[in-house]
Protein backbone atom coordinates (compact mmCIF):
# COMPACT_ATOMS: atom_id res chain seq x y z
CA UNK A 1 0.00 0.00 0.00
CA UNK A 2 1.46 3.46 -0.88
CA UNK A 3 0.45 6.69 1.44
CA UNK A 4 0.07 9.68 -0.14
CA UNK A 5 1.19 12.29 2.56
CA UNK A 6 -0.29 16.01 2.35
CA UNK A 7 2.09 18.71 3.66
CA UNK A 8 0.14 21.40 4.94
CA UNK A 9 3.02 23.74 5.46
CA UNK A 10 2.84 23.62 1.69
CA UNK A 11 -0.45 22.34 0.19
CA UNK A 12 0.61 22.23 -3.30
CA UNK A 13 2.66 19.80 -2.70
CA UNK A 14 1.89 16.02 -2.54
CA UNK A 15 4.23 12.92 -1.57
CA UNK A 16 3.77 9.33 -1.84
CA UNK A 17 6.00 7.47 0.93
CA UNK A 18 6.84 3.79 0.28
CA UNK A 19 5.33 0.92 2.10
CA UNK A 20 8.01 0.92 4.98
CA UNK A 21 6.70 4.65 5.46
CA UNK A 22 2.95 4.11 5.96
CA UNK A 23 1.39 4.78 8.68
CA UNK A 24 1.09 1.79 11.57
CA UNK A 25 -2.51 0.41 11.29
CA UNK A 26 -3.95 -0.66 14.83
CA UNK A 27 -5.49 -4.36 14.81
CA UNK A 28 -9.25 -4.22 15.76
CA UNK A 29 -11.07 -7.48 16.49
CA UNK A 30 -14.89 -8.10 16.93
CA UNK A 31 -15.24 -10.29 19.96
CA UNK A 32 -18.80 -11.67 21.23
CA UNK A 33 -18.61 -12.30 24.77
CA UNK A 34 -20.91 -15.63 25.56
CA UNK A 35 -21.73 -16.27 29.53
CA UNK A 36 -23.37 -19.57 30.72
CA UNK A 37 -24.23 -20.08 26.51
CA UNK A 38 -26.12 -16.53 26.41
CA UNK A 39 -24.63 -13.40 24.32
CA UNK A 40 -23.85 -10.71 26.86
CA UNK A 41 -21.67 -8.54 24.29
CA UNK A 42 -20.19 -7.78 21.24
CA UNK A 43 -16.64 -5.56 21.35
CA UNK A 44 -13.76 -4.56 19.64
CA UNK A 45 -10.93 -5.41 21.04
CA UNK A 46 -6.76 -5.51 20.56
CA UNK A 47 -5.87 -8.95 20.03
CA UNK A 48 -4.47 -11.23 22.21
CA UNK A 49 -4.89 -11.62 26.07
CA UNK A 50 -8.62 -12.15 26.00
CA UNK A 51 -8.99 -14.03 29.10
CA UNK A 52 -7.31 -11.13 30.86
CA UNK A 53 -10.13 -8.59 29.34
CA UNK A 54 -12.92 -10.80 29.99
CA UNK A 55 -11.93 -11.30 33.59
CA UNK A 56 -12.15 -7.63 34.27
CA UNK A 57 -15.32 -7.57 32.34
CA UNK A 58 -16.76 -10.14 34.49
CA UNK A 59 -16.12 -8.01 37.41
CA UNK A 60 -16.71 -4.15 36.58
CA UNK A 61 -20.02 -5.13 34.57
CA UNK A 62 -20.77 -6.96 38.02
CA UNK A 63 -21.63 -10.67 36.16
CA UNK A 64 -19.71 -11.71 39.14
CA UNK A 65 -17.70 -10.34 42.77
CA UNK A 66 -14.47 -12.13 41.86
CA UNK A 67 -12.78 -14.35 40.19
CA UNK A 68 -13.18 -17.71 41.65
CA UNK A 69 -16.60 -17.26 40.70
CA UNK A 70 -15.22 -18.27 37.26
CA UNK A 71 -15.19 -21.73 36.05
CA UNK A 72 -13.65 -21.52 32.42
CA UNK A 73 -12.76 -19.41 30.26
CA UNK A 74 -12.16 -20.41 26.38
CA UNK A 75 -11.01 -18.44 23.90
CA UNK A 76 -11.79 -18.34 19.96
CA UNK A 77 -11.53 -16.18 17.24
CA UNK A 78 -14.11 -13.44 17.35
CA UNK A 79 -15.70 -15.41 20.37
CA UNK A 80 -15.09 -15.67 24.14
CA UNK A 81 -16.91 -18.53 26.40
CA UNK A 82 -17.41 -18.22 29.84
CA UNK A 83 -19.39 -20.70 32.50
CA UNK A 84 -19.85 -19.25 36.03
CA UNK A 85 -20.13 -21.04 38.89
CA UNK A 86 -24.00 -19.56 38.92
CA UNK A 87 -25.31 -20.50 35.94
CA UNK A 88 -27.88 -17.72 35.99
CA UNK A 89 -25.48 -14.89 36.70
CA UNK A 90 -26.26 -11.81 34.88
CA UNK A 91 -25.36 -8.30 35.26
CA UNK A 92 -25.95 -6.45 38.13
CA UNK A 93 -27.65 -2.85 38.84
CA UNK A 94 -23.99 -0.86 38.09
CA UNK A 95 -25.01 2.34 36.53
CA UNK A 96 -27.69 4.27 38.92
CA UNK A 97 -29.06 7.00 36.54
CA UNK A 98 -31.28 9.64 38.27
CA UNK A 99 -33.87 12.06 37.00
CA UNK A 100 -33.73 15.66 36.74
CA UNK A 101 -36.12 18.29 35.64
CA UNK A 102 -39.29 17.11 33.78
CA UNK A 103 -37.29 13.71 33.52
CA UNK A 104 -34.48 14.56 31.75
CA UNK A 105 -31.08 11.84 32.75
CA UNK A 106 -28.69 14.20 35.35
CA UNK A 107 -26.27 11.64 36.45
CA UNK A 108 -24.97 8.27 38.04
CA UNK A 109 -25.66 8.36 41.47
CA UNK A 110 -22.30 8.13 43.65
CA UNK A 111 -24.25 6.93 46.59
CA UNK A 112 -24.59 3.72 44.67
CA UNK A 113 -20.71 2.90 43.40
CA UNK A 114 -18.23 1.62 46.34
CA UNK A 115 -16.18 4.25 48.83
CA UNK A 116 -12.97 4.31 48.92
CA UNK A 117 -12.34 5.20 52.88
CA UNK A 118 -8.66 3.65 53.02
CA UNK A 119 -5.97 6.29 54.14
CA UNK A 120 -3.71 5.41 51.03
CA UNK A 121 -1.25 8.33 49.79
CA UNK A 122 1.50 8.54 47.27
CA UNK A 123 4.23 10.41 47.68
CA UNK A 124 5.26 13.11 45.15
CA UNK A 125 8.97 11.73 44.63
CA UNK A 126 7.33 8.28 43.78
CA UNK A 127 4.99 9.92 41.46
CA UNK A 128 7.51 11.63 39.61
CA UNK A 129 9.75 8.49 39.26
CA UNK A 130 6.55 6.70 38.17
CA UNK A 131 5.72 9.15 35.09
CA UNK A 132 9.25 9.06 33.80
CA UNK A 133 9.40 5.46 33.53
CA UNK A 134 5.82 5.11 31.88
CA UNK A 135 7.09 7.79 29.70
CA UNK A 136 10.40 6.05 28.77
CA UNK A 137 8.09 2.64 28.33
CA UNK A 138 5.56 3.95 25.46
CA UNK A 139 8.88 6.17 23.84
CA UNK A 140 8.66 3.46 21.25
CA UNK A 141 5.52 2.49 19.06
CA UNK A 142 3.13 0.39 20.19
CA UNK A 143 0.73 -1.50 18.21
CA UNK A 144 -2.58 0.17 20.05
CA UNK A 145 -2.93 3.60 21.26
CA UNK A 146 -4.51 3.48 24.28
CA UNK A 147 -2.63 2.61 27.65
CA UNK A 148 -3.10 1.42 31.33
CA UNK A 149 -0.19 1.04 33.62
CA UNK A 150 -1.15 -0.03 37.40
CA UNK A 151 1.82 1.35 39.42
CA UNK A 152 2.81 0.96 43.22
CA UNK A 153 5.20 3.50 44.48
CA UNK A 154 7.91 4.70 41.77
CA UNK A 155 7.80 1.14 40.18
CA UNK A 156 4.85 -0.12 37.41
CA UNK A 157 3.66 -3.56 38.40
CA UNK A 158 2.19 -4.05 34.94
CA UNK A 159 0.93 -2.02 31.53
CA UNK A 160 -1.57 -3.09 29.06
CA UNK A 161 -2.95 -1.73 25.95
CA UNK A 162 -6.15 -1.39 23.64
CA UNK A 163 -7.97 -0.08 20.95
CA UNK A 164 -10.55 2.18 23.62
CA UNK A 165 -10.79 3.73 27.23
CA UNK A 166 -13.43 0.87 28.44
CA UNK A 167 -10.94 -1.85 26.94
CA UNK A 168 -7.94 -0.98 28.08
CA UNK A 169 -9.58 -0.28 31.77
CA UNK A 170 -10.85 -3.76 32.01
CA UNK A 171 -7.83 -5.22 30.43
CA UNK A 172 -5.40 -3.91 33.15
CA UNK A 173 -8.13 -4.70 35.87
CA UNK A 174 -8.48 -8.32 34.06
CA UNK A 175 -4.36 -8.29 34.26
CA UNK A 176 -4.14 -7.44 38.08
CA UNK A 177 -6.85 -10.06 39.45
CA UNK A 178 -5.22 -12.50 37.66
CA UNK A 179 -1.94 -11.94 38.98
CA UNK A 180 -3.64 -11.15 42.84
CA UNK A 181 -2.35 -7.88 42.82
CA UNK A 182 -3.94 -5.36 45.62
CA UNK A 183 -5.37 -2.65 43.67
CA UNK A 184 -5.93 -0.82 47.39
CA UNK A 185 -2.02 0.01 47.39
CA UNK A 186 -1.57 0.78 43.82
CA UNK A 187 -2.54 3.53 41.70
CA UNK A 188 -3.00 3.76 37.73
CA UNK A 189 -1.04 6.22 35.24
CA UNK A 190 -3.59 5.71 31.98
CA UNK A 191 -3.53 7.75 28.41
CA UNK A 192 -7.64 6.90 28.45
CA UNK A 193 -10.15 9.90 28.98
CA UNK A 194 -11.35 9.71 32.29
CA UNK A 195 -15.28 9.59 31.94
CA UNK A 196 -18.10 8.53 34.47
CA UNK A 197 -17.30 4.93 33.34
CA UNK A 198 -13.68 4.31 34.09
CA UNK A 199 -14.06 6.32 37.52
CA UNK A 200 -16.45 3.18 37.95
CA UNK A 201 -14.85 0.46 36.27
CA UNK A 202 -11.89 1.46 39.19
CA UNK A 203 -13.88 2.23 42.40
CA UNK A 204 -15.29 -1.66 41.72
CA UNK A 205 -12.03 -2.63 42.51
CA UNK A 206 -11.08 -0.05 44.91
CA UNK A 207 -8.28 1.70 43.07
CA UNK A 208 -7.33 4.92 44.83
CA UNK A 209 -5.76 7.09 42.53
CA UNK A 210 -6.07 7.38 38.73
CA UNK A 211 -4.36 9.80 36.59
CA UNK A 212 -4.63 10.55 32.89
CA UNK A 213 -2.28 12.11 30.39
CA UNK A 214 -5.87 13.25 28.66
CA UNK A 215 -8.56 14.69 30.09
CA UNK A 216 -11.81 13.93 32.34
CA UNK A 217 -15.39 15.23 32.84
CA UNK A 218 -16.87 17.28 35.51
CA UNK A 219 -19.43 13.75 36.08
CA UNK A 220 -16.10 11.74 36.47
CA UNK A 221 -14.64 14.50 39.24
CA UNK A 222 -18.00 14.27 40.84
CA UNK A 223 -17.72 11.10 41.40
CA UNK A 224 -14.08 10.87 42.76
CA UNK A 225 -14.44 13.40 45.10
CA UNK A 226 -17.69 11.59 46.75
CA UNK A 227 -16.08 8.51 46.31
CA UNK A 228 -12.93 9.25 47.53
CA UNK A 229 -10.93 8.77 44.62
CA UNK A 230 -8.05 11.20 43.57
CA UNK A 231 -8.30 11.97 39.95
CA UNK A 232 -5.14 13.60 38.43
CA UNK A 233 -3.75 15.26 35.25
CA UNK A 234 -0.46 14.84 34.08
CA UNK A 235 0.15 17.76 31.56
CA UNK A 236 3.99 18.59 30.44
CA UNK A 237 5.51 18.80 34.02
CA UNK A 238 2.66 19.66 35.85
CA UNK A 239 0.26 17.13 37.63
CA UNK A 240 -3.13 18.71 38.05
CA UNK A 241 -5.29 17.40 41.02
CA UNK A 242 -9.02 17.43 40.61
CA UNK A 243 -10.26 15.43 43.39
CA UNK A 244 -8.76 14.30 46.54
CA UNK A 245 -5.35 16.19 46.88
CA UNK A 246 -4.60 14.80 49.90
CA UNK A 247 -3.70 11.15 48.54
CA UNK A 248 -0.59 12.74 46.84
CA UNK A 249 1.76 14.11 49.35
CA UNK A 250 5.25 16.02 49.51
Amino acid sequence: MIMEVIDLSNPGTRDKKSPAQKKQFYDEIPTAIFINGKHAATVLLAPGDQEEYVTGFLITELYISNIDEIESIRAEKNRISVLTTNIFTSPGPKKTILSGCSGAVSYVDPGKLPMISESYSLHVNDLKSCVTNVKTSISNPVLCPVFAFLCTGPDIILKRFDIGDDQVTDRMIGAALTGSIDFSHAYCICSATITSEIVRKCLMVKIPLLLTTRHLTGLAQEIGQKNGMCIAGIHDEQVLVYSHPERIIR
